[in-house]
């Protein structure tokens, strides 16, 4: 996806281990910028070594003016990546690959990974086409798939559920049916009980 919400941040800019990583769809260079100037959030000593990919032409050229990335490049899933990185980051990119790829492009990500690998994603099925965004018109915004919090745990993923939110949850859609002036307040419930959220966080340490 192009961007990411910033309720994300205080979750994925701690998940950020070692000295490289991979900014998978790297949209408009967000998270790249984010892990440069915040990188002490993550425990670091100094930035990592950032490179990014966007199967999204206009992105990549955005992002080549970005200061943050060591190498941005075009490319599509599925395909084989050159290189390992010590954390390889997707967030909100999982869900735009059709459902039949999801396993292979995991596979191939995991595959990159020396120490971590993290995804974020809808935490229910929520399909849409593409779209116009601040580069043009982009039909890679559409989402294809849906991955559940029990194929993330089969494949030994930990959860974190981000933003109060999930509209499938009957105790969300109860709350905010009624726009309880204190429903704000409710955002960091999700990272005990990852089905309130409205997105979710998937990672694992590769061993």
């Amino acid at each position: 996806m192009s961007s990411s919400p910033t309720y994300l941040d205080s979750i994925i800019i701690p998940l950020i281990v070692g000295e490289t990583v991979l900014d998978v769809a790297c949209g408009y260079g967000r998270w790249g910028n984010l892990i440069q100037s915040n990188f002490w959030e993550a425990g670091l000593s100094k930035p990592p070594i950032i490179d990014g990919f966007d199967g999204f032409l206009p992105n990549v050229e955005l992002c080549n003016q970005h200061n943050c990335y060591r190498h941005v490049w075009h490319q599509t899933m599925p395909s084989l990546l050159s290189g390992n990185w010590d954390t390889v980051l997707a967030c909100e990119f999982i869900e735009h690959l059709e459902q039949k790829n999801v396993e292979e492009v995991m596979d191939i990500l995991e595959g990159s990974a020396n120490k971590r690998i993290i995804f974020s994603t809808p935490n229910w099925p929520y399909y849409r086409s593409g779209g116009e965004t601040i580069t043009g018109f982009n039909d890679l915004e559409a989402h294809l798939s849906y991955i559940s919090r029990d194929f993330f745990h089969k494949r030994g993923y930990k959860l974190i559920g981000a933003g109060f939110g999930n509209p499938t949850n009957l105790l969300v859609r109860g709350i905010k049916k009624f726009k309880f002036s204190w429903e704000s307040s409710l955002e960091s419930i999700p990272r005990v009980f990852p089905s309130l959220g409205q997105l979710l966080v998937a990672y694992k340490d590769i061993n």
